[in-house]
C-alpha cells in the first residue's frame, strides 16, 4: 500500500513539473491557420513529417501557396556520416551522423519572416563490423530521431516567428 502511495506521489510530481516522455507530444496552439510547404523534394520524409505535424496542430496545409497565409521553403537537406574513432587495428569503431536543413519563411505578401536559416542534428553511434545488421539498424533509428528533432526545431521557429510578426503588425 505504501508503495502505491509513493508511486502516486512521484507520478504527480512528474506531471506537475512538466516532465514529458520522449515521443509523446502535445499539440501546440498555433497563431495561424494555413501554411504551404515548398521544397525541391515534396516526397521527402522531412516534408511529410512536417506536414503531419502542422495538421495535428490544426493548421491547414495548403496545396497551393496562393491559398496559404505563410509559405515555408525547405531549401536544402544534407545527410552525412563520418568516422569518429578507430580501433587499434585502424578499423572504424564509431561514426557520427549529421543532418542539416536550410529553410526560410514568408507570408502571402512576400514579407520575409525567417531569412534562410539552418537547423541541424547530430548523433554518434558505435560501429561493430561483427554485427553489421545491428549497426545499420541503429543508424536508421538515430536518423529517424534526428528527423523528429529537426522537425521540432523548424516547427518551433516557424511558430515563434509568426507570433512575433503578428504581434508586430497588430
Amino acid at each position: 500500500m505504501l508503495k502505491l502511495i509513493l508511486f502516486g506521489l512521484v507520478l504527480s510530481f512528474l506531471i506537475g513539473c512538466g516532465f514529458q516522455l520522449r515521443g509523446i507530444e502535445r499539440p501546440e496552439a498555433q497563431s495561424f491557420d494555413s501554411i504551404y510547404i515548398d521544397g525541391s523534394d515534396v516526397d521527402s520524409d522531412i516534408h511529410r513529417i512536417l506536414e503531419e505535424k502542422f495538421k495535428r496542430s490544426n493548421v491547414q496545409v495548403s496545396v497551393k501557396s496562393s491559398a496559404a497565409k505563410y509559405t515555408v521553403f525547405i531549401a536544402d537537406e544534407r545527410n552525412s556520416r563520418r568516422a569518429i574513432a578507430h580501433s587499434s587495428g585502424q578499423i572504424i569503431s564509431e561514426f557520427g551522423i549529421t543532418q542539416e536543413i536550410n529553410f526560410h519563411l514568408v507570408d502571402n505578401k512576400e514579407n520575409v519572416l525567417i531569412i534562410e536559416e539552418q537547423v541541424s542534428s547530430e548523433r554518434f553511434y558505435t560501429f561493430n563490423d561483427q554485427i553489421l545488421d545491428t549497426s545499420f539498424q541503429e543508424e536508421r533509428l538515430l536518423r529517424e530521431e534526428m528527423q523528429k528533432d529537426i522537425i521540432e526545431q523548424i516547427f518551433r521557429r516557424i511558430n515563434a516567428s509568426i507570433q512575433e510578426y503578428q504581434n508586430k503588425i497588430e
